[in-house]
């Protein structure tokens, strides 16, 4: 039910905003309630702008039912099923137990969404002063949209676009026939398939492969291109690689598929050039596309770029100069982290513009980016072959240190993988970074934290990490980079 929107940069529309009228007027609109939409409606609410969010489906999107939390949760299932099996090499006895249950695994996830999600949503939304409308928008004009059965009209002097993305199909003769699972339904499965081929080497790819193998199945990952994580350092790539067929996990690179077919109860793969792939579950993780149908953007003016993506300045407006566009509907950075922050710089754009001040716009300078395998890969800024490209090898320098070498991954048994610092040879600024290893994904904090601040490799050096701990790699790492001074007490000028 619509709640009473806290007034603000226009009093009479917030007061209006909170009956049933043929036409509700509001500051400021935001389409899709996934991560980006609640950021940018927060936001403005506490900006003083009046606020209307429109959601069709569940809030929460993606991240909460079908990507991040719950496929975080079976990794994590899966990490600690590895670990018990593991135990002699840690001195325990080898476990003897119940079998795996995939069903009571899958329930957990389950529950883990629930507890993430928990709270009403829309209550929040209440007391925070923003309407909310659990219907499709669809726009009549740039300034207008009708909602709901009986065709509502909510009118806003901006509007923000942040409908999301949907898992994308190849275009695969026989493939959706045959039958095929996305991030959208493989966390409804109650029973692991016995053979399941995974189409797509990214992170989601090799994430869900992982668990699936972990818990029994056997995993075959297609690939189109030579190697698994292409846009990550093939080195830190490579650590994952390695650690995917300990896993049992066959990758297939350079493979096409030609066309797929139901034989019996079975699923085969036609591959190019000769040969078949038979399994018992197609799981596709080959990209997204933008939900962009719907809206009715035609009515708005708003017009799309390549590949279905709204189009977007480096403010995040679209060519309407009122309306904005924030998360997986425009961006390239499908994180959560990175559609929230984009939702902020929308909304606070949006209110500028209501008070007539310049819009900001989106950095993109420090964007961290973490695959959850096992062990963990994460990075931020330039990788070692970007940075040689974009600056020239001798003028930059490349630090690393590995993990089987740092105290504490051989007290933890997790050796795989290594810490690495790219930086500026003459003055030793962090330009990128790549952690693979144990809590990758929490270690890079450090090194954005770093980047954000405009600190160099010899700040992280001489600041003290605790012994024993994870971290010390990033210490280690930087401690090896040019113009990391000798100790804290001895500049590197007094001893060169």
């Amino acid at each position: 039910m619509p709640g009473k929107p806290r007034r603000g940069i226009s009093e009479e529309n917030s007061r209006l905003s909170g009956k049933i009228s043929a036409m509700q007027m509001f500051d400021v609109g935001v389409i899709g309630a996934g991560s980006a939409g609640p950021k940018a409606a927060r936001t403005a609410a506490r900006m003083g702008a009046s606020v209307v969010i429109f959601e069709e489906s569940r809030i929460g999107g993606e991240c909460l039912y079908t990507g991040c939390v719950p496929s975080k949760a079976l990794l994590h299932s899966a990490t600690l099923w590895n670990r018990i099996l593991r135990a002699p090499e840690f001195g325990l006895p080898q476990y003897e137990g119940a079998a795996l249950d995939f069903g009571a695994v899958m329930a957990h996830a389950r529950r883990t969404i629930e507890r993430v999600g928990a709270g009403d949503a829309t209550e929040s939304f209440t007391r925070a002063g923003i309407v909310t409308v659990c219907e499709r928008a669809s726009f009549v004009d740039p300034n207008t949209v009708i909602a709901g059965a009986h065709g509502e009209r909510y009118q806003a002097k901006q509007w923000i676009l942040c409908t999301g993305s949907r898992p994308s199909i190849p275009n695969i003769p026989g493939l959706e026939d045959a039958g095929c699972d996305t991030n959208r339904t493989v966390f409804g499965w109650t029973d692991l398939p016995r053979r399941i081929v995974v189409i797509g080497g990214g992170p989601i790819g090799c994430e869900l492969g992982q668990v699936f193998a972990r818990f029994g199945a056997q995993v075959t990952i297609i690939l189109s291109g030579s190697r698994i994580l292409e846009r990550d350092d093939a080195d830190a790539a490579c650590v994952v690689s390695e650690m995917l067929a300990k896993d049992r996990i066959e990758l297939r690179p350079k493979t096409t598929i030609e066309r797929v077919e139901r034989r019996g109860g079975e699923k085969v793969l036609h591959l190019r050039g000769g040969g078949e792939i038979v399994c018992d579950a197609i799981l596709v993780a080959a990209g997204r596309r933008s939900n962009t149908e719907g809206v009715n953007l035609e009515a708005a003016g708003v017009r799309l770029a390549e590949h279905g993506r709204l189009k977007t300045d480096g403010a995040l407006r679209t060519n309407v100069p009122h309306i904005w566009a924030a998360g997986d509907v425009a961006t390239e950075y499908k994180f959560t982290h990175a559609v929230s922050y984009e939702g902020a710089v929308t909304a606070t754009n949006a209110v500028n513009a209501l008070r007539g001040e310049p819009p900001i716009k989106a950095d993109y300078h420090v964007v961290p980016r973490v695959t959850y395998t096992d062990p963990e890969l994460a990075s931020v800024g330039l990788t070692p072959a970007m940075a040689r490209q974009t600056h020239g090898a001798e003028m930059i320098d490349v630090s690393r240190f590995p993990f089987d070498a740092l105290d504490r991954a051989i007290i933890d048994g997790a050796t795989e993988g290594f810490a690495q610092i790219v930086s500026r040879h003459e003055d030793g600024a962090i330009i990128g970074a790549q952690i693979v290893g144990e809590h990758a994904g929490s270690l890079i904090s450090e090194i954005c934290l770093a980047m954000r601040s405009g600190l160099c490799a010899a700040d992280i050096a001489l600041t003290m990490h605790a012994y024993p701990t994870l971290p010390e790699a990033v210490e280690a790492a930087a401690d090896g980079a040019a113009h990391a001074p000798l100790s804290p007490n001895i500049p590197r000028a007094m001893t060169d």
